[in-house]
């Protein structure tokens, strides 16, 4: 009984047996690793919330990090019911697809926040917190590095076979000088027009009117589409 309630297991590195925790460093485990979700499910929407597929997955933080940490508080110190749920869960198949591989990098990190909750390496949280939002920081606002030699986007033009037998050349010359980064990706012709593809880096909205506009001088009839892999910077 005299376990129960000592709150010196919180400020130990580990703990050595199931009976050096009481019921009042449990809840309080347990608590921290709910704010540690509930801290995680807001980063997530501060950071990715905007993208249309995928953004409720915050909504499971909450109850994944509690639920992760109760079951490694329980296992850690029984190797017989750590086997038992191994073979328990090795039947059980989600079948449900991941959409961004964001939500991968934030699944795992409920899953290491809730591991250091339930072995009271608390110090460890803290870190591996810090370094989460300093990384996705730098994500956030280093616009060189980062996106410099990656596709942000394609450009897509449609022209009349004619206009593109005469102008082709001209056409791809304005594109290519126009787009950063810019790569061919596919030229597609047909009996009555001509499409070509441009696979990007980078591109910001005064840039997107100078293409059109130069894309129009060469003739009215040039359709222009464009599309973003995420927000332009």
């Amino acid at each position: 009984m005299e376990n129960l309630f000592d709150l010196k297991l919180l400020t130990t590195t580990g703990v050595q047996q199931m009976a050096d925790i009481g019921l009042l460093p449990f809840f309080l485990i347990m608590l921290t690793s709910l704010i540690a979700s509930l801290f995680i499910s807001n980063v997530y929407l501060r950071f990715y919330g905007t993208k249309g597929t995928g953004s409720t997955l915050h909504r499971a933080f909450p109850l994944l990090g509690v639920a992760i940490t109760a079951i490694f508080v329980c296992l850690q110190f029984s190797i017989p019911l750590s086997l038992g749920l191994l073979g328990a869960l090795s039947i059980v198949r989600f079948r449900t697809p991941i959409k961004d591989p964001e939500e991968v990098g934030f699944i795992l990190l409920v899953i290491a926040t809730s591991i250091t909750c339930a072995t009271f390496n608390i110090p460890f949280l803290f870190i591996i917190l810090i370094v989460a939002i300093l990384g996705l920081l730098i994500l956030k606002l280093d616009t060189r590095l980062f996106r410099k030699h990656g596709n942000e986007g394609i450009l897509i033009t449609k022209a009349p076979i004619s206009v593109y037998n005469q102008k082709g050349s001209e056409l791809i010359a304005i594109l290519k000088s126009s787009l950063l980064s810019a790569k061919l990706d596919s030229i597609t012709e047909s009996d009555t027009s001509c499409t070509i593809s441009y696979i990007f880096g980078s591109l910001k909205e005064d840039e997107l009117i100078k293409i059109k506009t130069a894309v129009l001088k060469i003739d009215e009839r040039i359709q222009v589409n464009l599309f973003f892999n995420q927000n332009a910077k």
